[in-house]
């Protein structure tokens, strides 16, 4: 499963852009709010399981990189819900967030989430009518699966 998850990864890699408008005004705004040591729940598990079973498209919006990453395949989508740890972040007003995550049914965006992945933070704060309501930690198989992905950007990149 690894290495399908390591080339569907690869092979959905698009290469895009990163000055466009609404990206770097969300990063703005929901850096901000998720940072205000507020502490938020655990997204809920029925969400949670909508998402598994209905959510038929991701996209992943990096801020400071020349690339993005989508997906429709259904068994990706459900590989990469599972980079949501069940326990509650502790959001650090020192972390900025690095992307966003859009998960979609059907064309319509049912819930998005900033990506906080750094050293010394790595968490989802999910957002609903731009405002933050969940926060959970990215697992071990998330650190490892964005890890590989901003190596295989980087090596793209050169």
């Amino acid at each position: 499963m690894k290495l399908n998850l390591s080339l569907f990864t690869v092979c959905f890699f698009i290469l895009v852009s990163c000055n466009a408008p609404s990206t770097e005004q969300a990063s703005s705004e929901n850096t901000t709010q998720a940072n205000s040591g507020q502490k938020l729940p655990s997204i809920t598990l029925e969400i949670m399981q909508k998402l598994f079973d209905k959510c038929d498209y991701v996209d992943y919006l990096f801020y400071d990189t020349n690339f993005s990453m989508s997906m429709n395949n259904k068994a990706s989508i459900q590989q990469t819900l599972t980079h949501v740890a069940e326990n509650v972040a502790v959001l650090d007003p020192n972390c900025k967030s690095i992307g966003r995550v859009f998960y979609e049914i059907e064309g319509q965006t049912e819930i998005e989430a900033e990506i906080y992945f750094s050293n010394q933070c790595q968490y989802f704060v999910f957002m609903k009518n731009q405002k933050p309501i969940y926060a959970n930690n990215i697992t071990a198989a998330g650190v490892t699966h964005f890890n590989n992905i901003f190596k295989q950007a980087e090596q793209m990149g050169k």
